[in-house]
C-alpha cells in the first residue's frame, strides 16, 4: 500500500487489510470547505447526524488508499456536513481525499427504525415485481433529494426505480428480496 508522506503531517493513521473487512461506508467526501482542510461529507445515511457522534473514521480514496482519521468537530449543513479532522490541516491535505468513502465499522452502526434500510444492505438485493417477475439486482443508489433512486441491472438493461412507498412494496433483508409495484413507463416493455 503506497502512501504520500511528503510534508504533508501529521500523518493519518494506514489500516492494515484485516482492519477493514467489516467496514460499511456511510458517506462520500465531496469538495474542501475553506483553506484549514476541513472536507465537505455528504452522508448517504439517512441522518447526516449520524457523524456527530463519531470520532473515528476511515477514508478509502478513489485509487485504494485507506487510512483512519480522528474527528475533530462537525457541522451540519443542509443534506451534507463540514468535518475537520485531526490530522488534516491544510486545502492540499483535503485534496488528497476528494471523493473518497467514509467508513465505520460495520458493528458501530445504530439500528434504524422500521422501512429505513442502509445502503449496503440494499446493494446486491434482487427486485421483482408484484407478479414474481425478476427485474434486476440494485446495483447502486443515488439520492435526488426528495428520495433515493435505486439502479437496477439485469444483464445489459437498467431501471432506475424510485424509492417511494407507492413502487416499493416490500424489502426483506434477510432473503436480499425487494418486491416493488410498477407503474406506467417505469419498466422497459420487455420486463414486465
Amino acid at each position: 500500500m503506497k502512501h504520500e508522506t511528503s510534508s504533508l503531517s501529521p500523518a493519518p493513521v494506514m489500516m492494515n487489510e484485516e482492519n477493514t473487512n467489516d467496514l460499511v461506508t456511510i458517506g462520500e467526501i465531496g469538495r474542501p470547505h475553506g483553506l484549514a482542510g476541513e472536507l465537505k461529507i455528504r452522508p448517504i445515511v439517512d441522518d447526516p447526524n449520524r457523524f456527530v457522534g463519531l470520532s473515528h473514521v476511515t477514508l478509502e480514496a478513489t485509487d485504494g488508499r485507506r487510512a483512519k482519521f480522528t474527528i475533530q468537530r462537525v457541522r451540519n449543513q443542509n443534506t451534507s456536513c463540514i468535518v475537520s479532522f485531526h490530522e488534516i490541516t491544510s486545502i492540499d491535505q483535503a485534496l488528497l481525499w476528494v471523493r473518497a468513502e467514509v467508513k465505520i465499522p460495520q458493528n458501530s452502526l445504530e439500528a434504524l427504525p422500521d422501512g429505513h434500510y442502509y445502503h449496503f444492505d440494499l446493494i446486491g438485493m434482487d427486485v421483482f415485481t408484484e407478479r414474481d417477475v425478476r427485474i434486476g439486482t440494485i446495483a447502486n443508489i443515488f439520492s435526488t433529494g426528495s428520495n433515493d433512486v435505486f439502479v437496477v441491472k439485469k444483464q445489459d438493461i437498467e431501471h432506475l426505480i424510485p424509492n417511494t412507498e407507492e413502487i416499493v412494496r416490500h424489502v426483506d433483508v434477510e432473503q436480499k428480496r425487494m418486491v416493488i409495484r410498477p407503474i406506467e413507463g417505469l419498466l422497459a416493455h420487455d420486463a414486465v
